[in-house]
């Protein structure tokens, strides 16, 4: 029931961390939960007292709170949420209530949200109570993305919201949950939008990914059901680009608010493709520079949702240097840059091992037919499964282990792959996504680098090796990767002066800590086995025996994430076996490299190796010192700023390593660093949703590529209506 608001003073520092769960019925729920909940029944006008249910939960219970139309909104902890599988919309971070001033209110939740950087934009001030409806309507607007205010939030962080209420003075911040969905509500957009261009017509008139004129698309990026991509190009100087954006926008929206037939939204769209293409060779007119919006929807009514977002952020922009600093980018990928970086600046970035994921880039093959042939017939040329380069099997469960509430890492399944599998894996991802970004969209990096295992990869998948495949099976069949740096661990057996009867228990932990606090506590012999692997800006990898590595990890007051993979690459065991990894990385090279090759930037050589003079020798000693070295990912990324690269673009399964890239821009490296992936294995996988997020960014970068990858229905003229 509900109780009447008391004085209950503002809640702790910390942040609430308490999921926010819609759910249909109680039925669906795991029994252990259901079994915990307690339900609460409540009036449409009846106004919850959140302080104390947040207070009750906060205490240990689980509570599900129930409307008259029998909906339910699930009130619990984060961690219960997680352990039921729960996909929360939102995650209650910060409640703040009392006799003072919304404002103040507002700050105080800001702080306990640890987000004190948020600007204002991101809050909806309320005169209403906090009824239970409308909360929950505010919860499906914010899981759908479509709020148009809600933009900001610190890199890497979820985008985040503040609800502000009068009567009774409170300030609630919420933070995106891993509930999502990609389509399009009317009820979800805020007052800001206009009603009229949104209107029932415009919203059932048509439907963007009928372009092919009532044919369906066997292949392509933006195919049948698909998310799409509307490329706007623009002619402007930095004085007058802010209007002219805002034009284009506004003459969008209204050519997509018209009933237009499939056809003429086609001849549309190929005008506006063409245009696009035909920038990237032309130059702009005297005074004139060429800058490129994009925006990503599933229909015309969330393709004007999205210029909305966009227009919105826009109209706040008051001096010329704020615009030129301006890269936005909504949650559903639309992005428009005022400072484009340019191809010069693009640099293909190969992540390590680990990154693996059940059904990972089979998408794919219906998008892009030719170029998952052509991968396929040359894995079969060397007997190689496709199911070894692209697993299907594995399980969904990450190998890694999430924190508990006490600061332990539970222990986590065991690794459903080797070293070198997970190798092999990495690879096959590589080499797909590279052919299909040169083949199909002619995109050339300047750069290109590797984190750990990717430097691998990255010769593999530009076609540096003849037959790169040939390299599957010995990986597979190496006594390396499966005896001395991973499995039995030899080569580490070796460095400890073990015998056979002494056990080996290996483990690798990520922690969020500089590492200049680490480096004086390996000095003391207490820790002697515990070796500082990877460096990477505000975190690192710590690898060694697994129990010094969580003493030590305790000694730090740190929290360490347990990557249960064994692996000694980068430690000194590695160090042993530098000569039989040069070797085993001496391969021939390709008689006709692919044109144009980047400049290759290894962590294993100070200098880049120029596409010019590659040489086998020095391939396979660069690849060596980088595995059997300590791995200093920010001095890798100094150097490739060095030389120019600026847009890092991750080519492989999901987005960990652009993800590490982007957290270390403006702190470690420089400000101007853009990172992103173009796979993502929680968000976009099956439609290739992230891939299609990545061209439409580096169309707003101005990097040219091809586009009829991504229609090839609209390259047919029997499509098009004349």
């Amino acid at each position: 029931m509900s109780k009447a608001i008391g004085p209950m003073p503002h809640i702790g520092v910390k942040p609430l961390r308490l999921a926010l769960c819609l759910v249909e019925e109680e039925q669906s729920l795991a029994p252990k939960l259901r079994a915990a909940l307690r339900t609460i029944a409540f009036d449409s006008n009846q106004v919850p007292d959140w302080p104390w249910l947040v207070a009750e939960v906060k205490a240990g219970a689980s509570l599900s709170l129930v409307l008259p139309s029998k909906q339910r909104l699930l009130l619990l902890s984060a961690v219960d949420a997680a352990q039921a599988r729960l996909h929360p919309q939102a995650l209650l971070q910060a409640l703040s209530h009392g006799a003072h001033k919304p404002q103040q209110l507002l700050k105080q939740a800001w702080q306990q949200a640890k987000r004190p950087e948020v600007e204002e934009r991101d809050t909806l001030f309320l005169e209403q109570p906090l009824q239970l409806e409308p909360l929950c309507l505010q919860l499906e607007a914010f899981a759908k993305r479509r709020l148009a205010q809600k933009m900001a939030g610190l890199p890497f962080q979820g985008k985040s919201l503040a609800l502000v209420f009068s009567s009774p003075a409170m300030a609630l911040i919420l933070s995106q949950g891993t509930a999502l969905s990609g389509y399009y509500d009317k009820t979800a957009l805020s007052d800001s939008y206009d009603k009229t261009a949104l209107s029932d017509s415009c919203v059932s008139s048509f439907c963007v990914s009928g372009l092919a004129s009532g044919k369906e698309s066997s292949s392509g990026l933006c195919s049948q059901g698909a998310p799409w991509l509307l490329p706007l190009t623009l002619i402007a100087s930095p004085k007058t680009l802010l209007s002219e954006a805002q034009t284009a926008l506004q003459q969008a929206q209204s050519r997509l608010s018209q009933s237009m037939s499939a056809d003429a939204l086609a001849r549309w769209l190929t005008d506006e493709l063409k245009t696009l293409e035909q920038s990237f060779s032309d130059t702009a007119p005297e005074g004139g520079e060429y800058y490129s919006l994009a925006l990503i929807g599933r229909d015309a009514a969330e393709l004007i949702a999205e210029s909305e977002l966009l227009l919105g952020q826009l109209r706040k922009i008051t001096s010329l240097a704020k615009l030129l600093e301006l890269e936005l980018i909504t949650p559903n990928g639309s992005v428009f840059c005022a400072q484009p970086l340019g191809p010069a600046r693009l640099c293909f970035v190969y992540p390590g091992v680990g990154t693996a994921y059940h059904g990972m880039l089979g998408a794919l093959k219906q998008a892009f037919p030719k170029s998952y042939a052509d991968f396929e017939a040359a894995a079969t040329a060397e007997n190689v499964a496709l199911s070894t380069l692209l697993p299907t099997a594995l399980s969904d469960v990450s190998n890694e282990t999430t924190l508990s509430d006490k600061g332990e890492a539970a222990p986590s399944p065991a690794p459903t792959m080797t070293l070198a599998e997970q190798a092999v894996a990495g690879v096959g991802a590589s080499v797909l996504l590279t052919q299909i970004l040169r083949r199909e969209f002619k995109l050339h990096p300047a750069f290109a680098i590797g984190y750990s295992m990717g430097e691998a990869a990255m010769f593999a998948a530009n076609g540096v090796w003849d037959k790169p495949f040939a390299l599957v099976k010995p990986t597979l069949e190496s006594r390396i990767f499966s005896e001395q740096i991973s499995g039995a661990l030899t080569a580490v057996r070796q460095e400890w002066q073990l015998d056979t009867r002494d056990a080996i228990c290996w483990n690798s932990f990520l922690l969020r800590i500089d590492t200049g606090s680490i480096t004086p506590l390996l000095q003391n012999p207490a820790y002697s086995r515990v070796y500082l692997a990877i460096r990477q800006g505000p975190s690192c990898v710590l690898a060694g025996d697994e129990a010094q590595c969580r003493a030590l990890i305790k000694a730090l007051g740190k929290r360490g994430v347990a990557a249960n993979r064994v692996t000694a690459m980068h430690t000194p065991a590695a160090l042993r076996v530098k000569p039989e990894l040069t070797t085993f990385y001496d391969r021939p090279l390709s008689g006709e490299l692919e044109q144009p090759q980047p400049v290759y930037i290894s962590a294993g050589s100070e200098q880049p190796l120029k596409p010019a003079r590659l040489e086998r020798k020095q391939i396979a000693e660069t690849i060596a010192t980088c595995f059997s070295q300590p791995l200093n990912v920010e001095s890798l990324l100094q150097r490739a700023r060095k030389h120019g690269a600026q847009l890092f673009l991750e080519v492989g399964a999901d987005s960990q390593t652009s993800s590490i890239i982007q957290a270390m821009a403006g702190k470690q490296l420089s400000s101007d660093i853009k990172a992103f992936g173009c796979d993502r294995k929680h968000s976009g996988a099956a439609d290739n949703k992230a891939l299609l997020k990545a061209l439409a960014r580096l169309i707003s970068h101005r990097v040219p590529l091809a586009t009829a990858a991504l229609y090839p229905q609209l390259a047919r003229p029997d499509n098009l209506v004349t």
